[in-house]
Parts: C-alpha cells; sequence; structure tokens
C-alpha cells in the first residue's frame, strides 16, 4: 500500500490523472446511464469511487505536507478535503441555479486535473518538502494495562452492538433508552473506562485513534440502529429537498431559470439568492449527500443516515488533535481531547444525524486551523489573506452561523496579534479590542432579531437583571436549560440534554442526583486548566479562546433572558461553546494528574478522574434525546398517499390532513412536491390551519372540517390521515366510525387509518 501511495504521489507521466478521469468517466457511462443491475450498479459505483477518492485525496495530502500540516494529518486531511471540495463544487449550483449527473462528472474530472496539477507545483526555490512528524511529549509514569482489559473491551464492545440491534424497533417511542437494554450504558461505563487508561498508558496514537473510532461509531449508533427510520424532524425536509434537486428541479430562490427575487438590505436590493441562508447553510449538506448518491446509487435515505455519523466519528478526533496540538504536544493532554466530545450531549446527538449545525461544524474546524497557526506565528498575514481568499467563499456555503463566528475570531485574532507584536501604541490596540468585544457580545442576539425569530423583550425592570445575573450562573453549574423550552421541545443544552428524568431504566441513573455532582466538578476541571493557560507552549492561545467562550455565554445570556421567540442563532452556539469548554476540561485534567505527583498517588487520582469522565459520558449519554420522530407505520403511510396521488391525474394544489410527523414523510417521500401537506406555512413551519382541523376531525368529525382543508388548500380532494392514540380514549371507536360514515371506508396502514375524501363520490377503500 505504502508502494501505491508512493506512485500516486509521483504520478509520472500522469498515469493516475488518467486513471481517476476514466473513473468518473466509466462511473457516468456504466452506472448512471448503463442498463445494469442495481446490486452491480452499487458495486460498479463504489469501486470507481474508491479508486477516485485514494488517488485525490493523496495529492491533497502532498498540498497539504506543503502547508505545514504533520504526517499523521496529511492523507486524512486529504480525504475530508476532497469531500468538502466536491460539496462545496455542488453546493453553488445548488444555491444559484440547479444540479445534474453531467455537472457532477465535469466537477470531478476538473477537481482532478487542478488537484494534480497543484500537486506538482512548486515555488521558485522551493526545496523538496520534508515529511513532518507530530511529534507528542510522554510522561514517564505510565500506567500498565493488563492483557485480559482488551478482551473484555472486545467482548463488551460486540455486546453492546448486539443489545442496540435487539432494540431496533419502527414504533414511536419517546427515546431510545426506553427500548436499550439498561446493561448497555454499565457496557457503555467500562468502554470509557478502558479508553481512559489508553490515555494514561503506552499506547501509541494510531492504536489510540482506532480505539477513538471505533467507540465513537458505538456512540453514534445509539440513534441510526434503534429507529428503523432514523431520528429527528428536519431530516425529512432535507430528503425532500435532496431528491427535488435529484429530479432536476430549481430550489426557489435561485440567480438563474426563473425569475429573481429581491430583498432590502439596507439602502440596497440585492438578490434574495445572496443571503437566503436557509439555503446557503443547507447546500454543502445536500451537494455531499447527493454526490455520494449518485456516485454509489444507494438510495439517498440511506446515504443521509450514515453520513454523519461517519464524517464525526472519522474526522473530529483528528480535527481535535491538530488543533490541540497548537495549545500543546503533550500526549495525554491530546488523547484526552480526542475522548472528551463523548462527555457532552451537542456532540453525542449531532455526530449521530446528518443535520447542516453538524454538518458544517466540521469544515469549520478545519478552516480554524489556519487562523490559529497565523496566530501561532507559522506564516505571514499576507499568506494569511491567501488562504482566506478559498476558506471565506467555502464557509460561505457552509453553516451560516460558522462563518459568523469564523469572522469572529479572525477579527480578533488580527487584534491580539498586533497587541502582541507592537510595544508602541497598546493603548490604542487594547481599546479596540474592547470595543470589538462589545460588539460581539450583541452581533449573534442582534442577528436572532431577523426574520423575526426573536425580539428583545419590552419594559424590562432592574430587577429582572439582577435576577437573571443569580439565575443564568446557577443554570450552568446545574445543567439546567439555559433557553425555555419552546412548542414542548427540547432546547440544546451544553452538558446534559434535560435534568428533569432519566430515560433509560438502568439503576445506576437512580442511585443519585448525578447531574447535580458531576457538573460542578466538570466545570471546576475547566476552570482549572484556564488558570494554567499560563503553562502552555504560548499563552495567547488560550486567552484568545477564553475570550471567545465569554463572548458565546453573554450572547447566550443576552439572548435567553433579554430576548423572547426562538433564538435560532444564540442556541445553536452549543457546539462551539462545548468545544471551547473541551480544550481546558483536558488541559484542567492532564494538569490535575500533574499536581497529584506532589501531594497524592498519580495513579489514584488518574483512576478517580477517568471514573468520573466516565461517570459524565454515561449519565450525560442517558440524560436524552426525548423527541417524537416518524414511526414506520407513518412512513408506509406516507409513501402510499404518495404512490396514490402520483398515480391519477396530476394536480398542482394537495391537500393531505394529518399530524406533523407523517407529513414530514411525506415531503421526503415526494421529494418536496407536497409541503406540510399542501396547507400554508408561516414562520417556523407554523400551520395554524392545518393544526386545528386536525384535532377537530379527531374529536368531532364533519365534513366541514375536510371541506374547509380543501379551501385553504386549493385542491380538489383531500387525504385525511391519523391514528387512534389522537383521538378521544373513550369515543375512538365511535370517532373512526363518523369518519367511515362521512368519508368512505378507511385503510389501514400499520396503525395510521387514510380516508380519502372525493367530493360527489362515495369512497370505499
Amino acid at each position: 500500500m505504502k508502494k501505491l501511495f508512493l506512485k500516486i504521489r509521483e504520478d509520472k507521466n500522469f498515469v493516475f490523472t488518467l486513471t481517476a478521469i476514466l473513473c468518473v468517466v466509466g462511473w457516468f457511462l456504466l452506472v448512471i446511464h448503463g442498463n445494469f443491475s442495481r446490486s452491480l450498479q452499487i458495486s460498479l459505483g463504489l469501486i470507481f469511487s474508491i479508486f477516485y477518492f485514494l488517488i485525490n485525496s493523496v495529492w491533497l495530502a502532498k498540498i497539504l505536507a506543503r502547508l505545514g500540516f504533520e504526517k499523521e494529518f496529511q492523507f486524512i486531511f486529504g480525504l475530508f478535503l476532497l469531500l468538502f471540495l466536491i460539496a462545496f463544487g455542488m453546493a453553488v449550483p445548488i444555491v444559484f441555479y440547479k444540479i445534474t449527473p453531467i455537472y457532477l462528472a465535469f466537477l470531478l474530472i476538473s477537481l482532478t486535473i487542478i488537484i494534480s496539477l497543484s500537486s506538482r507545483l512548486k515555488r521558485k526555490g522551493e526545496k523538496e518538502e520534508t515529511e513532518k512528524e507530530l511529534v507528542l511529549v510522554e510522561n514517564n509514569e505510565k500506567i500498565k494495562i493488563p492483557k485480559f482489559c482488551y478482551l473484555l473491551f472486545a467482548i463488551c464492545y460486540l455486546l453492546l452492538w448486539f443489545l442496540l440491534f435487539r432494540a431496533r424497533t419502527g414504533a414511536d417511542i419517546r427515546s431510545p433508552w426506553l427500548v436499550i437494554h439498561p446493561f448497555y450504558l454499565y457496557g457503555w461505563l467500562f468502554i470509557i473506562f478502558v479508553i481512559g487508561l489508553l490515555i494514561f498508558s503506552k499506547c501509541r496514537l494510531k492504536t489510540f485513534l482506532f480505539f477513538i473510532i471505533l467507540t465513537s461509531l458505538l456512540l453514534h449508533s445509539y440513534l441510526l440502529v434503534t429507529y428503523q427510520t432514523g431520528f429527528g424532524g428536519d431530516k425529512w425536509r432535507h430528503l425532500g429537498a435532496e431528491q427535488w434537486l435529484m429530479d432536476g428541479h430549481i430550489y426557489t430562490p435561485a440567480l438563474f431559470g426563473e425569475q429573481i427575487s429581491y430583498k432590502q438590505l439596507g439602502p440596497i436590493k440585492i438578490p434574495e439568492v445572496f443571503i437566503a441562508g436557509n439555503k446557503t447553510s443547507y447546500a454543502n449538506m445536500w451537494g455531499m449527500t447527493i454526490a455520494l448518491s449518485w456516485l454509489t446509487k444507494i438510495d439517498i435515505f440511506y446515504i443521509d443516515l450514515f453520513l454523519g455519523l461517519l464524517l464525526f466519528s472519522i474526522f473530529l478526533p483528528f480535527l481535535l488533535l491538530k488543533i490541540g496540538s497548537l495549545f500543546s504536544k503533550k500526549k495525554e493532554f491530546l488523547y484526552l481531547l480526542a475522548l472528551l466530545p463523548f462527555l457532552f450531549f451537542p456532540f453525542q446527538i449531532y455526530g449521530s444525524i446528518t443535520v447542516p449545525q453538524a454538518f458544517g461544524f466540521l469544515p469549520f474546524l478545519f478552516s480554524l486551523i489556519f487562523i490559529l497557526e497565523y496566530f501561532m506565528d507559522k506564516f505571514s498575514f499576507r499568506q494569511l489573506l491567501k488562504r482566506l481568499v478559498f476558506l471565506i467563499p467555502f464557509l460561505y456555503f457552509n453553516y451560516v452561523l460558522y462563518l459568523i463566528v469564523f469572522l469572529e475570531i479572525f477579527i480578533l485574532v488580527f487584534l491580539l496579534k498586533n497587541f502582541y507584536e507592537f510595544k508602541r501604541n497598546k493603548t490604542v490596540w487594547l481599546a479596540l479590542i474592547f470595543i470589538c468585544f462589545l460588539a460581539l457580545v450583541f452581533l449573534i442576539p442582534l442577528l436572532d432579531t431577523n426574520n423575526q425569530y426573536s425580539s428583545f423583550k419590552k419594559n424590562l425592570a432592574p430587577t429582572d437583571f439582577k435576577s437573571t445575573l443569580i439565575n443564568f450562573p446557577i443554570r450552568i453549574l446545574t445543567s439546567d436549560a439555559i433557553f425555555p423550552r419552546l412548542y414542548r421541545m427540547e432546547q440544546d443544552n451544553w452538558l446534559y440534554s434535560q435534568t428533569g428524568e432519566y430515560l433509560s431504566r438502568a439503576t445506576l441513573l437512580k442511585a443519585l442526583p448525578w447531574h447535580l455532582i458531576l457538573t460542578p466538578i466538570i466545570l471546576f476541571l475547566i476552570i482549572l486548566g484556564i488558570i494554567n493557560y499560563r503553562k502552555l507552549f504560548q499563552p495567547k492561545i488560550g486567552y484568545l479562546f477564553i475570550l471567545i467562550l465569554i463572548i458565546f455565554l453573554l450572547n447566550q445570556f443576552i439572548g435567553s433572558y433579554f430576548m423572547e421567540g426562538n433564538h435560532i442563532f444564540s442556541k445553536r452556539l452549543v457546539i462551539p461553546i462545548s468545544f471551547l469548554m473541551m480544550i481546558p476540561l483536558a488541559w484542567g485534567i492532564y494538569c490535575l494528574t500533574e499536581y497529584s505527583k506532589h501531594i497524592f498517588s498519580r495513579k489514584v487520582v488518574i483512576f478517580a478522574l477517568i471514573m468520573i469522565i466516565g461517570l459524565t459520558s454515561t449519565t450525560v449519554y442517558a440524560s436524552g434525546p426525548k423527541f417524537q420522530t416518524v414511526s414506520s407505520d407513518e412512513l408506509a403511510a406516507a409513501k402510499y398517499v404518495w404512490e396514490k396521488i402520483n398515480s391519477s391525474e396530476p394536480v398542482n394544489k394537495h391537500c393531505v390532513l394529518a399530524n406533523t410527523w407523517p407529513l414530514l414523510a411525506l415531503e421526503a417521500a415526494s421529494g418536496k412536491k407536497i409541503v406540510t401537506g399542501g396547507f400554508p406555512y408561516y414562520v417556523e413551519y407554523r400551520q395554524p390551519e392545518r393544526v386545528q382541523l386536525f384535532d377537530n376531525m379527531n374529536t368531532v368529525p364533519s365534513v366541514r372540517y375536510i371541506e374547509k382543508a380543501m379551501e385553504v388548500t386549493g385542491a380538489s380532494q383531500c387525504y385525511f390521515m391519523t391514528e387512534g392514540r389522537w383521538m378521544l380514549f373513550n369515543r375512538k371507536d365511535q370517532i373512526i366510525n363518523q369518519l367511515d360514515s362521512i368519508l368512505g371506508n378507511h385503510q389501514n396502514i400499520g396503525q395510521v387509518m387514510i380516508w380519502l375524501y372525493q367530493p360527489n363520490i362515495v369512497n370505499s377503500y
């Protein structure tokens, strides 16, 4: 394999360049347009894709070596960058126009040519690059792990997978922990304990990363495996949009192919597409998902199901190690940093599903590396500007919040770097930093007011401010929700998902109020790490992260207590905040183990800290999610209704009166041809007409409600979907009989009942 990598790297006579291009041509002719069986198309697609990604990733690794990336990161970041370059290349036409398979073929060939030529280019006078390695500073005192621990790890690991598959269900459940066996959490505690021992042992980097990736795949699979239809609600809207784009349609607003819509931005009007954050923020995720589905011929549903888990499990540890190495080369610190995402619920949940908020965080971390390296004097400001020419458009077609955060950090880095470097005029630079700090504190809350998502509360009294100053730190200290629970749905939190109840039946969870015990300990270790930032090789990078963390916490402080509504940006800072807390937490744990040399037995302290890490990860794991999802019956019913509608005469107006979740499934099944059942929707997809009519039909059914639904949607017929659980319990049979009498006999799809109302026609399924 090493010889193959070297041959690809050199690519004499452009042999591998031609091979990569032929892979694209072969894919386009045989997979897209070939008349083969589905299984053969998938096999060919996978073969062509593997060769294409291998060749181009090796060249990108060579380019990254010139940019100063260590040997351990080059290939994995080459693969990472290739995936997101394809996503970026797909996102541009998705935002401005539309996409087709032939465009993807053109994009892949263009990327191959550009990457191949770029890997060969050398600046004048540049010598052949040397392989730079990540040199870790090891501690002489190491824990010896008995060999039987590895055997126990393997047995426990396989058993936990068995328990996940045993819990697999298509039923409507509030939480995966209601069906996962309680023993799973005890097994997870053991898994984390073994990983913790590896941190303080002689474990090599490659071996440790292997264990981390395996464990991460297990961690995030509790949603993927347990729910037959996948987890979450927004995923169905994304699937619908992706299918719509794959069918060759334009996703409005666009710049070409339809009438351009404009929006007022200050004194000027600009095309709406440039500031349509809900399109640019999603386009790269849609682009990668569609590209992988076209390349492999695997259904878009399964690509969406696995993509987020694989990206987070494979790439996040490497990104954290690279960023962490800028803080310190201490081996134990870096290993701790790779483990700590397992402690924070935002990383547990968002690393398990394919959503833009999580998907966009990974390219943000990759882009952040370049700003931090500039701050650490690894290259000049002029060289940074060259990188920004690519990075800013790269993040523009990414989740918009991370572009804002990236620019905030860039401004702070520029000001702080000048403050440290210029001996004169320090007062001026300090004043500029203070002004910038105040502006950034209010920036995110002000952005929350856009599109009427939030607004500042009126008639605020001084007593409100006083109570807020007391309440906010208490909520952080006890892991209570910082933001109110809107619409009876969970809101994001930095450590625990929620503290009101544990959803698993495991006795361990009921033994103590873990969130009240462990949250203060975690905060103490974070503060200890911050206090000891002065021991970093260059403490200024630690001070930068302290400043950013304070700004983000103040953003949430203002949003949660002085504003009302859905704080779409403030609350979604939860992933960056958790990331900013992981670094001082890892450093605090490392420093505490070093202090213990002089006071207690170091091994005793290490074992205690590993147990704290394990208990935190386990109890946080079981604290959520608590969320309704689409059941197997609802998905089957949605597909059934779409097949019926699609097989009838084409109409522009549709009417499907149902609960929210089957309508989300219908949006995906129809490829976004039926959105919210055909009913109008307002801010944040609110549909008051549909909700009220659905409730009425489940309590006092009447033809006038279904006719009103047809009037609201403009349709000539209407489907009504419901389940017995939405009806009055003591009148369920009576209500079903009434519905049969006024709408005709119903069709059962599992627990879902479906009626079709056609005026002047007696319906009978």
